[in-house]
C-alpha cells in the first residue's frame, strides 16, 4: 500500500454569524450549532490529517474587522492547523489581521498565498470581488500573473489549487449569476500544470459537485451549516431536503491518485 504524500480536510461555509441568534435566510437555525458537530467529527477522525483547508466564507458579513474574534473562539477547537481563503461575505482585514494573525504591515489587499507541505505545492487564491453586496468573484490581473508564474515554473511537485468561488459554469442560471466571472482565464493558467494538479477545492454553492474539464477536476464541497441542490438549467434555487445536514471533503493524495471522500453529518438539535 503506498504512504499518502498528503491529507487534508476541506470545510466550507460556516457562515459564522456575530449575533448568536441569527439564522439566516433559508434555515431555521444557527450555523454554530452544525460548525461544533463538523468539529467534533473532524477531531475524531480515526486517520492522520495534515491539515484543514478552509474554502471561505468563515462569517456571514460581519460589521466590524473584530467580529473575527468570534470566528477564532469557536473555530479554536479545531486540533490541526487551519488555512483559510476569502468568501464573498468575509472582511478581508478582519479574517487577515484577527482570524489568521497578520500583523497590520503584513495584511495584503488579496489574501492569496503559496506554501509546501509534504513536498505538495499548495495555492490558496482570493476570488473575493471585495466589493460590498457582490456576490460573484473575480481575479485581478496581478494575481493571474502570480498564478501564472507559479503554474509555469520548472516545477515537479504534485499541486494543490483553492479557490472560494466556482471557476466554470454550473449551468444553473441562478448560482452562474455569482460564479468567478473570469474562470475561463484561470482555467487557461491551471493548464500549464495540469499534469501536476491534482484538484481545484472551492466552496460557496452549499453543494457536493465534480466538473472535469480539459483533464483538470474541480471539486466543491459542503457547507457545514445547510446545503442547497441544483440541476442542470435550474433557474431558481432549491433547498436540499438533506439541508439540515452539514459536510466535508477529506482528500488523500498519494503519489498516483487523488482520493476525495465525501462526509455528511445528521444534525443533533
Amino acid at each position: 500500500m503506498t504512504k499518502p504524500l498528503l491529507s487534508f480536510v476541506q470545510i466550507t461555509d460556516t457562515h459564522i454569524y456575530a449575533d448568536p441568534n441569527a439564522k439566516g435566510q433559508f434555515v431555521d437555525f444557527n450555523s454554530r450549532l452544525t460548525v461544533a458537530q463538523t468539529i467534533s467529527a473532524i477531531n475524531t477522525l480515526p486517520m492522520h490529517v495534515d491539515f484543514v483547508l478552509h474554502t471561505g466564507d468563515v462569517m456571514t458579513d460581519p460589521e466590524k474587522d473584530t467580529d473575527y474574534l468570534i470566528a477564532k473562539d469557536i473555530l479554536k477547537s479545531i486540533k490541526y492547523p487551519v488555512h483559510y481563503l476569502i468568501g464573498n461575505h468575509d472582511r478581508s482585514y478582519g479574517l487577515q489581521r484577527y482570524l489568521v494573525e497578520r500583523e497590520h504591515d503584513d495584511i495584503t489587499t488579496y489574501y492569496d498565498y503559496e506554501m509546501d507541505i509534504n513536498g505538495v505545492q499548495v495555492i490558496c487564491l482570493d476570488t473575493s470581488s471585495h466589493q460590498p453586496n457582490v456576490h460573484s468573484g473575480y481575479l485581478e490581473d496581478s494575481q493571474l500573473r502570480w498564478l501564472s508564474k507559479l503554474c509555469n515554473a520548472d516545477d515537479d511537485r504534485p499541486l494543490v489549487v483553492a479557490i472560494h468561488h466556482h471557476a466554470l459554469p454550473l449551468h444553473a442560471p441562478w448560482l452562474d449569476n455569482i460564479i468567478l466571472r473570469n474562470g475561463d482565464e484561470l482555467h487557461k493558467i491551471l493548464l500549464g500544470a495540469k499534469d501536476r494538479l491534482r484538484g481545484v477545492f472551492y466552496g460557496h454553492i452549499h453543494e457536493n459537485t465534480v466538473t472535469v474539464r480539459d483533464g483538470i477536476s474541480y471539486y466543491s464541497g459542503l457547507s457545514t451549516w445547510f446545503q442547497t441542490r441544483t440541476w442542470y438549467a435550474q433557474e431558481a434555487p432549491s433547498n436540499d431536503p438533506l439541508l439540515r445536514e452539514p459536510g466535508f471533503n477529506v482528500v488523500t493524495l498519494t503519489e498516483q491518485d487523488t482520493f476525495v471522500r465525501r462526509y455528511r453529518l445528521p444534525i443533533k438539535s
